[in-house]
């Protein structure tokens, strides 16, 4: 009997079917929890979550609402994330997500920017060691005038640890004076490690502007030396490299107290 099985992350412009990022079949039955929200005008939420979850929120117009969402490397289950964002006029969705291991990792993000002058930006950072997996498909959708998005991703991979990011803009007809960015930031320590980086940026307005880019490499000869005639020996270096890439994104995250410990222990 063939095991069924569901398609998750599936990105809004598919390409080369031999490059496997259109989507990723797990078998089904797998579900997060769902929430439901709806931010009211003007209103201002932050909510903070250590579990996968199935989310859909409203946004209207100038509400803001901040999800910060962590992953800790102890976490053996496979994690299924799937969220969906609308913005109203002027409103804010502000996607923070930590990933610090764990077995398997799937996360969905799309957001419609609706409304007029709405933002969206998302703050992901990442650190895979063994045989750790992060599968993200992470969208800005612009359908309202003079919306806003920044995609950011900052990270480390090591041993035989595997990612793949699909970062998508996608500007529609209609979003005259949208600006869209992505960018990303890779370090990869062992020449075992799997990265995968798909930037992609759709456009169907003439009016309006969309960027992209990516560093992915691995550590700097140069600054290896140069740590290392200071005194620091080249784990030490390779680990305070590694921590800076993650720490750039963790010292964004809103939450004083959560920052800390995450500054504290990471």
């Amino acid at each position: 009997m063939t095991e069924k099985t569901v398609t998750v992350n599936t990105p809004l412009a598919k390409t080369f079917g031999w490059l496997h990022v259109n989507g990723t079949h797990l078998p089904a039955g797998e579900s997060a929890p769902e929430k439901r929200l709806a931010i009211a005008c003007g209103d201002e939420k932050i909510l903070i979550l250590n579990e996968a979850v199935r989310l859909k929120a409203e946004l209207e117009d100038n509400a803001v609402f901040r999800l910060i969402q962590v992953r800790y490397a102890e976490e053996e289950s496979r994690a299924v994330n799937d969220i969906q964002v609308t913005c109203g006029k002027d409103a804010v969705f502000e996607w923070y997500r930590v990933i610090l291991g764990g077995r398997a990792t799937y996360d969905n993000c799309s957001v419609t920017l609706a409304g007029a002058g709405s933002r969206f930006e998302a703050n992901i950072g990442y650190r895979l060691e063994g045989e750790e997996l992060m599968d993200m498909n992470c969208e800005a959708i612009h359908t309202g005038k003079k919306t806003e998005s920044l995609i950011r991703a900052s990270g480390v991979l090591f041993d035989r640890a595997s990612k793949l990011l699909r970062g998508t803009i996608d500007l529609r007809r209609g979003c005259a004076g949208a600006v869209g960015n992505e960018t990303e930031d890779v370090l990869l320590i062992d020449d075992t490690v799997r990265n995968r980086s798909v930037p992609v940026i759709l456009c169907s307005e003439e009016d309006v502007v969309g960027n992209h880019g990516a560093s992915i490499g691995r550590l700097d000869e140069d600054l290896l030396f140069y740590l290392q005639s200071r005194g620091i020996d080249n784990a030490s270096a390779t680990e305070l490299m590694a921590k800076a890439r993650v720490d750039a994104i963790i010292r964004r995250i809103p939450d004083g107290q959560l920052r800390a410990a995450l500054l504290k222990e990471d």
